[in-house]
């Protein structure tokens, strides 16, 4: 695909943070002076292949201060705002109706992602000339065990195991036909590469980094604050 493709960006930021123990929800906490989503708006702006910006988020927070203070003041890239649904997954699927006509790549992100490295996902997005879509990922590192009722029934080849991370990226195409699928058959997945797996869709794997973690507990704000003070 030429690098004129038009494509779009998703940010999912419609969660309430509840595992943060946080009456804000945790794409709006601040970090280092900063919220969270506004740096993650940010990694993403910096993508050279990005026509379009689209922002879910629930809709007791359109409008809000607390969004207001996450958006950039000025840019070159339209920013799309929509409400969200229940789950992540009618997140995304609203995030998709809201397209440009004319988009033929489709990255699927993370709000709670603010470190994504917008160099690795440019490669993400190199990649759907050749493939159906690709997620950024980092190889395991632990040896992983499968089990049932506490119980080890089988260990893992780490060496062929990596942890998906987003963005995910895909061509526009094969992910709106993903989500038909998953909603037509009532199947839900804790990521989009898994809908797009179950159509038979080729997704390759970038490599990425640990920096690139989902903020999700307390901890996890711990180690964001370790990276920005490493990276200032």
């Amino acid at each position: 695909m030429a690098e004129s493709t038009f494509t779009s960006v998703i940010i999912v930021a419609a969660g309430s943070g509840r595992r943060l123990n946080s009456t804000l929800p945790k794409q709006f906490l601040n970090i280092n002076g900063k919220p969270l989503l506004a740096r993650t708006i940010t990694s993403l702006l910096k993508v050279p292949q990005l026509n379009e910006l689209i922002l879910v988020v629930s809709a007791d927070y359109i409008g809000s201060d607390a969004l207001q203070k996450c958006l950039p003041v000025k840019t070159g890239i339209p920013v799309k705002i929509i409400s969200g649904g229940d789950h992540r997954q009618d997140s995304v699927f609203n995030g998709l109706k809201a397209l440009d006509t004319r988009a033929q790549i489709v990255a699927i992100h993370d709000g709670a992602r603010p470190f994504a490295d917008p160099i690795l996902v440019a490669e993400t997005i190199r990649c759907c000339a050749d493939y159906d879509g690709a997620v950024l990922a980092i190889p395991a590192v632990d040896t992983l065990k499968e089990a049932s009722d506490h119980q080890v029934y089988r260990t893992l080849d780490r060496n062929k195991i990596w942890q998906a991370q987003t963005p995910q990226t895909f061509r526009r195409t094969i992910v709106e036909q993903a989500y038909a699928n998953a909603r037509e058959k009532s199947i839900s997945a804790t990521d989009d590469s898994t809908l797009v797996e179950l159509i038979g869709g080729k997704v390759a794997i970038v490599e990425s980094t640990p920096d690139n973690l989902k903020i999700t507990c307390q901890n996890d704000l711990i180690i964001a604050k370790s990276i920005l003070k490493r990276r200032e």
